[in-house]
């Protein structure tokens, strides 16, 4: 077992800019996407801040606003400086990129394909068998899986060694280990992935004949 495998295997949660996204700061600030450009009148110290971090990669807002919430809080338990650095970025997310890490290692990442595209994962996951939609999994040689299908606002990127174990559970497969040294994923780390890739478009319910619905 490699040491890195020792590490403590905890959920995090970090947010980037898209890689095509640039952020020019003044008193209106301006982001340049892929769709135009948007200005910013007057933005706040905390998202300027946020946008600051992000610009340069994944980031815990955590570092931005103290206590900043996990996709599972309910709303009801914000402090007020995360209420406002959310509602701030709520306009934005068609240009913002969510991942999950686990322990130190970058996991799953959901870019925004589309000016429409929209990200709020359920505080818990729909109840029920999903499944990833057939034809949904698009596999680079020598690379990571992808996930996306025609018409998805959104794609999900699954990160290193424990990507083909997630990919498995997201596909509603049967997930062994090759040896009673590996490491399963935290149950965490499988309901935040469930509850992000529902929110990307990316699970669809199962029907009783077992097809997916989308």
């Amino acid at each position: 077992m490699r040491i890195d495998r020792l590490a403590a295997r905890e959920l995090g949660e970090f947010w980037s800019l898209r890689e095509d996204v640039t952020v020019l700061f003044g008193q209106s600030t301006v982001l340049r996407t892929p769709w135009g450009e948007l200005h910013l009148e007057r933005p706040g110290p905390l998202l300027c801040e946020a946008l600051r971090r992000m610009q340069l990669g994944p980031v815990s807002l955590a570092n931005v606003v103290p206590g900043f919430p996990g996709y599972d809080v309910p709303e009801g338990e914000w402090n007020e400086a995360s209420r406002e650095l959310l509602d701030a970025l709520a306009p934005l997310q068609h240009v913002i990129v969510r991942h999950l890490a686990i322990g130190a290692s970058p996991l799953l990442s959901v870019v925004p394909l589309s000016p429409r595209a929209s990200f709020r994962p359920p505080p818990v996951a729909p109840g029920g068998e999903l499944r990833v939609p057939k034809g949904a999994v698009l596999r680079r040689p020598g690379s990571d899986p992808v996930l996306s299908y025609e018409g998805c606002d959104h794609r999900i990127e699954l990160h290193g060694p424990d990507a083909p174990r997630l990919l498995l559970h997201l596909q509603g497969g049967k997930v062994d280990f090759r040896s009673p040294l590996d490491v399963p994923l935290p149950q965490t780390v499988v309901r935040a992935a469930r509850a992000y890739a529902v929110a990307a478009g990316m699970l669809s319910a199962v029907d009783l004949k077992g097809a997916a619905r989308l």
